[in-house]
């Protein structure tokens, strides 16, 4: 009789530990949405797009987007401590624009006119910024 309290009580032990260890531990979400903005009556080409969670792990994004002459690229990055990466590829897939950026940022480049394409390199961590290319998504504001 004796043997089988030591071991409940040892099993009632064991759960007390770990409830203890897990419960102050704070879990991150995993997850982002992802808010998009489509270029006119398209379903397809995007000008603009929100992202909003948190990652543990990097993650990527490519979404495909009409690229003029001259190209407006904004990003409003309220994560102070994120940095993102972005590729832009005109319509023949070569690379005309690449750069890690950090907070808020416009930048200006050059393309073919016609369809491209956008990889946005995400660092883990919390996630809140808009992207608009080219002036045709909503307000910065």
């Amino acid at each position: 009789m004796k043997k089988i309290l030591v071991v409940i009580g040892t099993f009632l032990l064991l759960g007390l530990i770990m409830n203890l260890y897990t419960g102050t531990k704070k879990m991150a979400t995993d997850g982002i949405e992802v808010n998009t903005t489509y270029l006119q009556d398209s379903k397809v080409l995007v000008a603009a797009m929100s992202i909003t969670g948190n990652i543990r792990e990097e993650k990527t994004l490519d979404i495909q987007t009409f690229l003029k002459e001259n190209n407006t690229l904004s990003i409003k990055d309220e994560q102070t401590d994120g940095e993102m990466e972005c590729i832009v590829r005109d319509s023949k897939g070569e690379k005309v624009f690449s750069e890690v950026m950090k907070g808020d940022a416009i930048r200006s480049f050059k393309s073919l006119s016609g369809e491209g394409s956008i990889k946005l390199v995400l660092n883990s961590g919390k996630q809140h910024a808009m992207v608009i290319i080219n002036g045709d998504g909503p307000d910065f504001e």
